[in-house]
């Protein structure tokens, strides 16, 4: 289902034009997809709790900021396995 998942997605991003066929293939080599499918319950729109707990889920860092380090020659940003 994460496969199914992330093609789809990575499909609608470059159809939108908001990623390139090189990123695609570049995020394949990835030994993390940076995918995630949770299939339990699904949450009721009027579960206020439910939604809030969600929320808070979805924004917070999925890595430590402190870690992460910005290489000057490549132009890009890395966080240390």
């Amino acid at each position: 289902m994460e496969a199914i998942f992330r093609h789809k997605a990575l499909r609608m991003l470059l159809n939108k034009g908001k990623i390139t066929k090189e990123m695609i293939a570049m995020l394949a080599t990835w030994r993390h997809s940076g995918f995630h499918v949770f299939c339990s319950n699904r949450i009721s729109p009027t579960d206020d709790t439910a939604m809030e707990n969600l929320a808070h889920y979805i924004i917070r860092a999925s890595f430590s900021l402190e870690r992460m380090q910005y290489l000057d020659q490549e132009g890009t940003e890395i966080v240390p396995g």
